[in-house]
């Protein structure tokens, strides 16, 4: 049991990292030696990862990144997992899209500490999203904060 929810919070703080733009705490997520299939381009090792997630959202003001209850199944230091998210993002200069996808990951322990060893997203649906351009707000200086 302490294993799955120590998966459940890997997968809560890197919803968080990604909601809050926290490449220090997205980084944290992942194995040195990772790799991450990310709609279509592969990305090797934790240093490349963390370059393609700040690219990825670097022309945005905001990223709202909705995982659910992970599918667990747990094999020793190693755990197989399989999850949809939802990222509704908005890009600076205007305008704003949906994301629905799945994802299977293979995870692994490592220092008593659950991390992505390989993370490979199954594009659902990407497109439109109506968001009022003039409605966003930023996050409270408290939820802009890592979580301790």
């Amino acid at each position: 049991m302490e294993d799955t929810l120590n998966i459940y919070q890997l997968y809560a703080r890197y919803s968080d990292a990604i909601t809050r733009k926290d490449p220090e705490t997205f980084g944290s997520c992942w194995c040195d030696d990772a790799f991450w299939l990310l709609l279509g381009a592969e990305h090797r090792g934790k240093e490349a990862i963390v370059e393609a997630y700040t690219n990825a959202v670097a022309a945005t003001d905001l990223v709202l990144h909705l995982a659910s209850a992970p599918l667990i199944s747990l094999d020793g230091d190693k755990a197989r997992v399989r999850s949809q998210v939802q990222e509704i993002l908005h890009f600076s200069g205007g305008g704003s899209m949906l994301l629905l996808a799945n994802y299977n990951d293979e995870l692994r322990k490592v220092d008593g500490q659950w991390l992505f060893a390989d993370r490979r997203i199954s594009l659902r649906y990407s497109g439109p999203f109506s968001m009022d351009d003039n409605m966003i707000m930023p996050l409270m200086p408290d939820a802009a904060k890592p979580f301790a």
